[in-house]
């Protein structure tokens, strides 16, 4: 059975549906050893409402909830952007992304792919409503940017596997603004799918003519 996946801006009107969405991401944390890295309360409600604000939560949703009986696992194309808000939309994760450069990474113990602009992925929460989720949102993202970083928690071993079969280098350890509620040490990665500039091309052509 095929149903349809997209992404969409979360709206104000989103807030109250996105916190069972963290909520349950942090239950599913603790459930497989890893209370500490959202803690009880992360994301806050007050950052939550400034990423919506700011433009920056994407929805991956879904328009399964009008569905007599709901496959476990349909048929779905690459989520693509479409604002559009259907009737019997159900949110399968949700994310955010930033282009401004991330002031936790500037200090890393380790050391980053390069210097060059990019794009951050933050907060990525699943809501349990359906699979693949993390996947389809870093799919959708690498469609988008080719410079991306993010970060996770060390023992957030589901995500480390996500990001790093989907090309993620993992770059070593940053160190998040102290709180004693949640871990701080997380665990930071990138990914640069860097054009073939003129030259390059050229190169490649000549040793496929040499072949």
């Amino acid at each position: 059975m095929e149903t349809a996946r997209w992404i969409r801006h979360a709206t104000m009107d989103d807030f109250e549906a996105i916190m069972p969405v963290y909520a349950y991401a942090r239950k599913r944390m603790a459930e497989t050893g890893n209370p500490r890295q959202w803690g009880d309360k992360y994301p806050l409600p007050e950052r939550i409402r400034e990423d919506i604000a700011g433009g920056h939560t994407m929805l991956l949703v879904d328009d399964a909830a009008g569905m007599d009986q709901i496959p476990d696992d349909p048929a779905y194309p690459e989520p693509e952007l479409d604002e559009h808000k259907g009737s019997h939309e159900r949110i399968i994760g949700v994310f955010a992304l930033f282009h401004d450069p991330e002031p936790d990474y500037r200090v890393i113990d380790g050391s980053w792919l390069d210097d060059r602009p990019y794009t951050t992925i933050h907060r990525v929460a699943a809501s349990g409503l359906g699979r693949h989720a993390a996947g389809d949102l870093l799919d959708w993202s690498m469609r988008r940017y080719e410079n991306i970083r993010a970060d996770t928690g060390l023992k957030n071993y589901a995500m480390q596997h996500i990001l790093e079969t989907h090309g993620f280098t993992r770059c070593g350890n940053i160190i998040m603004p102290e709180n004693k509620e949640i871990e701080n040490v997380r665990v930071a990665y990138q990914r640069h799918d860097r054009p073939l500039d003129l030259a390059e091309r050229e190169r490649a052509a000549r040793r496929l003519v040499a072949v």
